[in-house]
């Protein structure tokens, strides 16, 4: 038997990524009871009925305790049932088969420690166990922990038959919890079986009750047939946990291929756990929803807005005031996909969470403003911005918009000057006061808090003014006036473009058509960015 990690029952709990294999035999049916994992081999073609029981042990626990198996089998035929069980223990990785055992009609029997009784292991033993019957049984079974903190207390976890075709697309485990820490609290461990005959690959979502925030979402490594895989909900596998304690917590899952899902949480002082089955989940087939947040380290949230497919106008009429060369040749563009974008510019918060440092030359205009000096390389380079972001969410489709992404979500379905208007009578200095109700000029050196200004009709803040924002491509004058669909820039070139305008920046220089090209390795202290997100 191959073992990949050990579960811990010292500490009351398993390590990740542990997996076993369990095969159906021909008309075989599969009860799964799992909190540990292990690899099973083939059922006995011989057996009528089959039922793999994954929880079970004779450990050591937490403050003296020790975890015992308790397993009865119910024969509610009138016939007698032969049960053959096989125990796979995981602390040796050695395979034990029982001696068999006979269920006589309309009885039951109990095992109440089940693994000397009826494998003669010693103390430390762990693993899952293997029941083929000559016929229909009712098998139930707890792994308590006896003498819990040494005051005699017996405690433990009750885990109900579930059987393969249960299996779901889709599901929802509600109740779980997460803490950091291991003096107190509780922990989760959450599990996925795969009782099909093809792989499975499953997504996971954390979410935070009582509002709308995603705390981490993460790909698992396909589940191969007949596969068991457990980990805990921690920073370790979730790296956007990291720093969080909350007692309201729910995952939402989904698959190519139907899974079995649980979790088992754990008190940290106790040892004690408590099983939560997945719920079927049949959410409408609708679209993505049009907003979306994350929650990144600390509590801080990042909010994405969608921003639909369509076609407009990108660049600028030649008689456009304020249009200064032919940068910005007018030209219909098609976006063919929904994506999103930042609702807010980065600011100096979502940077420190994800980056653990801030690269600001105004610290003290706070974590709620808009972050400065960074360069595009410190975005989008090795171990910058985005490629941190996407391990510490588990999410691989963060990125920087493209400069057609950025000038439509900035539009917001206008193709005037701003998304507010032409402001044809407006100072091309400063603007007017009613100009400053939507975009930042003669705003100072500094950049200011996000969001204090009106939104576009998108939804969008800022988007003319505070920092300049860089996007994907590499510059080049528009080549013509033909029409583009998804746009991407030039394979190479000497500068990155920067869009939007800063809070020094005049008013042409804020337009939506306005592009700056800059060196993509320079950061400075008027340029920042807004986040995107494939669909």
């Amino acid at each position: 038997m191959r073992r990949e990690t050990e579960p811990d029952f010292r500490r009351g709990t398993t390590v990740p990524e542990s997996r076993a294999h369990m095969r159906r035999s021909a008309g075989a049916r599969v009860l799964v009871f799992a909190v540990v994992a292990a690899a099973l081999q083939p059922a006995r073609p011989s057996a009528a009925e089959e039922y793999v029981l994954l929880s079970s042990a004779f450990s050591g626990g937490l403050n003296g305790a020790t975890y015992r198996t308790r397993v009865r089998l119910l024969n509610q035929g009138t016939s007698p049932i032969t049960v053959n069980a096989r125990f796979f223990d995981q602390s040796s990785g050695t395979i034990h088969d029982a001696q068999p055992l006979v269920v006589r009609g309309r009885d039951q029997v109990s095992l109440e420690n089940a693994i000397p009784t009826l494998f003669a292991r010693e103390l430390g033993a762990y693993g899952p166990i293997r029941f083929e019957t000559s016929g229909p049984l009712v098998i139930g079974a707890t792994v308590s922990n006896v003498n819990a903190c040494r005051t005699g207390a017996v405690s433990g976890q009750w885990l109900p038959a579930i059987p393969p075709e249960q299996a779901m697309l889709a599901g929802a485990i509600g109740q779980v919890m997460v803490s950091e820490k291991r003096d107190s609290g509780d922990r989760t461990n959450i599990v996925f079986v795969n009782p099909g005959d093809e792989p499975a690959t499953v997504t996971v979502s954390v979410h935070r009750g009582g509002s709308v925030a995603v705390l981490a979402v993460r790909t698992l490594e396909p589940l191969e047939p007949g596969g068991f895989r457990q980990l805990p909900l921690d920073a370790v596998e979730f790296p956007g946990l990291r720093g969080t304690t909350a007692e309201n917590v729910w995952i939402e899952f989904s698959s190519d291929r139907p899974v079995l899902s649980y979790a088992t949480v754990i008190n940290n002082m106790s040892g004690d756990p408590y099983a939560v089955l997945a719920s079927p989940d049949s959410p409408p087939e609708v679209d993505d929803p049009d907003e979306i947040t994350y929650v990144l380290p600390g509590g801080v949230p990042l909010v994405l807005v969608r921003i639909r497919s369509g076609t407009f106008q990108m660049g600028s009429p030649a008689n456009e005031p304020g249009r200064v060369n032919m940068n910005e040749l007018l030209h219909p563009v098609t976006l063919s996909s929904d994506y999103f974008i930042g609702k807010f510019e980065v600011t100096q918060a979502q940077w420190q969470a994800v980056m653990g440092s801030n690269p600001t030359w105004f610290p003290s205009c706070g974590g709620d403003c808009a972050v400065d000096r960074v360069s595009w390389d410190d975005i989008a380079g090795p171990g910058g911005f985005l490629e941190r972001l996407r391990v510490l969410l588990g999410e691989p489709r963060f990125r920087m918009p493209t400069e057609a992404e950025w000038e439509r979500a900035t539009r917001g379905g206008t193709q005037t000057r701003f998304f507010f208007g032409d402001a044809l009578d407006s100072p091309d200095t400063c603007g007017l006061p009613s100009d400053r109700e939507y975009m930042w000029t003669c705003g100072g050196g500094s950049p200011h808090p996000v969001g204090m200004k009106k939104p576009n009709p998108f939804g969008l803040y800022d988007v003319h003014g505070n920092v300049n924002e860089w996007v994907e491509d590499w510059f080049e004058p528009y080549a013509s006036m033909s029409p583009k669909t998804d746009p991407k820039g030039p394979a190479t070139g000497t500068h990155k473009i920067l869009r939007g305008g800063g809070t020094n920046s005049s008013m042409s220089w804020s337009r939506s058509a306005f592009r700056y090209p800059y060196l993509r390795n320079a950061g400075p202290i008027w340029a920042g960015f807004r986040l995107a997100r494939s669909k």
